[in-house]
């Protein structure tokens, strides 16, 4: 491993453990929409994974089975843990974190590029993301091995107004390699 991708593991595992807080959800998003059993066409390939605040990039493959991140080695296969949906132009990736779900939401650029979003944020920028959360959806709550999670509901229609109205910020740029 090269040390910009050592750089980028610990990057990610320290943003992951100590500083990111996120809103989950009950069950794989958006709710009532098909599961793809399999990644489409377009976005099978290899991207390069870029963290503007870090400075840092990794390779992300992409199969027709999931994804494996080169840094960590691990293939993330679509099944029971990790569901794929696609809804109003945006793939939803769905991550079982019992008993919550984790979700990540890709848009696809005319160039083939991704932009990957999530609801991540520190602890100052998470009050203000639950503040603003709670005005347009039900926001619940409850505590878990000494943690409060924060779960919300929406419907699909919901959930595509919040994108839009950019509560899902873009935190990763995805570069497709030709």
């Amino acid at each position: 491993m090269t040390p910009l991708m050592n750089k980028l593991a610990i990057i990610l595992a320290f943003t992951l453990a100590f500083s990111c807080k996120e809103i989950s959800f009950k069950e794989p998003q958006p709710k009532g929409k098909k599961v793809l059993r399999e990644v489409p066409k377009q976005l099978i390939g290899t991207y390069l994974l870029i963290d503007d605040k870090e400075g840092a990039a990794d390779t992300l493959f992409v199969s027709v089975n999931g994804y494996l991140v080169a840094s960590d080695k691990k293939q993330n296969l679509l099944g029971d843990s990790l569901i794929l949906k696609k809804f109003k132009g945006y793939y939803f990736v769905n991550i079982n974190e019992k008993p919550e779900w984790l979700l990540r939401v890709l848009k696809q650029e005319e160039n083939g590029d991704l932009i990957y979003m999530s609801m991540e944020e520190d602890e100052e920028g998470f009050n203000k993301l639950l503040k603003r959360i709670s005005q347009e959806v039900q926001l619940d709550s409850m505590e878990v091995n000494g943690e409060k999670l924060y779960q919300i509901d929406p419907t699909p229609k919901q959930l595509v107004k919040l994108i839009e109205t950019g509560h899902f910020k873009k935190t990763i740029r995805m570069k497709r390699m030709k």
